[in-house]
């Protein structure tokens, strides 16, 4: 007994003199820091580092400093070396889970764009670290942009209260309103008739471009009216005539009611209604039936001018360039985006891709210098961080300094113009990781000023005074949501089986193959056989998990 209590004495020292040596050996390392909020992050004479996994961008090859002229200014500014793996884009994922099974990861994981259940679940198991005092006491830029920002903070605090990534903040205008609507002015001026603004309207109008040869050619049979595709950018027009009945996001057919239960779209007597809107531009022929099949090549090539003249009157797009070449103004200089159209109750609504943030940077258990990391990227969360980063150093990068007179979007004088991605290589790391783009973000460049319309600009305008003031109201809007892993194992068995039904039910309302009064009841039936009670009640219990006593 006495040998085995002498063993255990022996053991605890050996443990407490351990744990007294890492102690020992952090407090040593800690004086090799400078002041939070200032630069470089490392006394001079000291250097630090971590390790760094991320995927390729566009115009990258590299993220190491040898190679990248952003990567050697940081270093620079920071006096901490950023060991970098890079991965092509395609590889990434696989490479990733690779690591992640090994245990052979690195310090630092750079836009993975874990959802909510995954960081959850890593946080949980303890290989992806609580991000929350260390944003608090080492990343004030950081900590400034999420208080300023409290959907993405929300979003990004997970179910047990810990953050265990730093959000990439900010998106354009453009993309947060991208289901557009263009009609063709030229058919329009060649007919007499008024920019539609309702849903009646807008039939009126295809009506007449199917009717009286629009396009000036002599032949009344070969215009398209309306047409669109799956799989070109946001060129399915659904979310566009369906909010003109219903509200809805760019993200689902999910939506909250005022009691903030969540309730599925796609079996509301308003979207019944849109059913009956569509089915009637389609046996009308005023609905391209090519609308539910054809490729962005097919796409593109449609739109093509026929002896100069045009054969499409409208379509939904999320720019001009998806049904366009850029430098095709012949083409795309006969469109005019229009505002979202009013519909038979008179609701005016536009889908928005609200930006909840996107998964920036995760710190795993390897990770022993967190704090570093924290005060490297808060560098990001500045003005002159997101912009080099970004585009890199004026005359270096994608980034030019603004001819004398040049202003941005709404007439106000800029330092900046942006260059082309292929402008330049290894210059920025072209917005990877977590960075925070502001409201006035976009503001601080200059237009392209040329032979054509700035199409950015264009994007920008009617994004933010026909789409943005009529968009869907963000307390009806879900957002991200963390699942257990057995409510997602059911969300995953439902969910694959309830889309397909409702895409294929969907195509048969419109196309008539399905009558929509008849069949509607069988067609609602058939929607709780395949669990979309249990699918919805799952998702309840997520949203209310988290926001329920909010």
């Amino acid at each position: 007994m006495k040998i085995k209590n002498l063993a255990i004495l022996l053991l605890a020292g050996l443990l407490a003199g351990c744990g007294s040596t890492a102690d020992d050996e952090k407090a040593a390392k800690g004086d090799i820091y400078t002041e939070v909020g200032t630069y470089p992050i490392v006394k001079e004479g000291e250097t630090d580092s971590f390790t760094l996994f991320a995927a390729l961008r566009p115009s990258v090859t590299s993220y190491n400093s040898d190679k990248n002229l952003f990567t050697r200014y940081l270093e620079d500014l920071t006096g901490v070396d950023l060991e970098f793996t890079n991965s092509v884009q395609a590889d990434f994922r696989q490479k990733l889970n690779v690591m992640m099974i090994s245990g052979e990861y690195t310090d630092v994981i750079l836009s993975a764009f874990y959802g909510p259940s995954e960081l959850l679940l890593y946080g949980q198991q303890g290989l992806f670290i609580p991000l929350n005092d260390l944003i608090d006491q080492y990343a004030p830029n950081i900590k400034k942009a999420l208080d300023e920002n409290p959907l993405i903070k929300d979003a990004f605090t997970s179910d047990d209260g810990n953050m265990y990534s730093i959000p990439r903040i900010g998106k354009t205008k453009g993309t947060e309103y991208s289901h557009k609507m263009w009609i063709n002015h030229v058919w329009l001026d060649n007919l007499g008739l008024e920019v539609p603004k309702t849903t009646e309207e807008f039939y009126q109008v295809l009506k007449a471009f199917k009717e009286q040869d629009a396009n000036g050619n002599g032949d009344p049979d070969d215009e398209i009216p309306f047409s669109g595709s799956p799989t070109a950018w946001n060129a399915d027009p659904t979310l566009f005539l369906l909010n003109a009945f219903i509200p809805i996001s760019s993200y689902s057919f999910l939506n909250l009611d005022e009691n903030k239960q969540i309730y599925q779209i796609r079996v509301t007597d308003e979207y019944k209604n849109y059913l009956k809107y569509m089915r009637k531009l389609y046996a009308e022929e005023l609905l391209d039936p090519m609308v539910f099949t054809q490729t962005n090549q097919e796409y593109l090539k449609l739109f093509a001018a026929q002896d100069g003249f045009g054969t499409v009157g409208a379509t939904t797009a999320g720019s001009v360039t998806t049904f366009a070449h850029t430098t095709d103004y012949e083409t795309w200089g006969q469109y005019s985006q229009i505002a979202p159209l009013e519909g038979p109750d008179g609701l005016i609504s536009a889908a928005r891709a609200v930006d909840f943030g996107s998964d920036g940077l995760v710190i795993t258990n390897k990770c022993d210098n967190p704090e570093v990391v924290l005060r490297v990227f808060d560098y990001m969360y500045t003005q002159e961080g997101v912009v080099k980063m970004s585009f890199g150093e004026v005359g270096d990068g994608r980034l030019g300094a603004a001819p004398e007179g040049s202003v941005n979007y709404l007439g106000e004088p800029v330092e900046y113009v942006r260059l082309g991605v292929d402008h330049s290589t290894d210059a920025c790391w072209n917005r990877i990781g977590p960075d925070y783009q502001g409201s006035d973000f976009e503001m601080l460049f200059g237009i392209n000023v040329g032979d054509l319309p700035d199409v950015d600009q264009l994007l920008y305008l009617s994004s933010v005074n026909d789409y943005a003031p009529v968009a869907q109201d963000v307390e009806t809007i879900i957002p991200p949501l963390a699942f257990t892993t057995d409510e997602s194992r059911t969300i995953t068995d439902l969910q694959l089986s309830l889309n397909t039904y409702f895409d294929e039910s969907e195509l048969a309302f419109i196309t008539g193959k399905k009558d929509i009064d008849k069949d509607w009841d069988a067609y609602l039936k058939q929607a709780e056989v395949l669990g979309l009670s249990q699918y919805l009640e799952v998702q309840q219990t997520a949203y209310d998990r988290k926001y329920g006593n909010k």
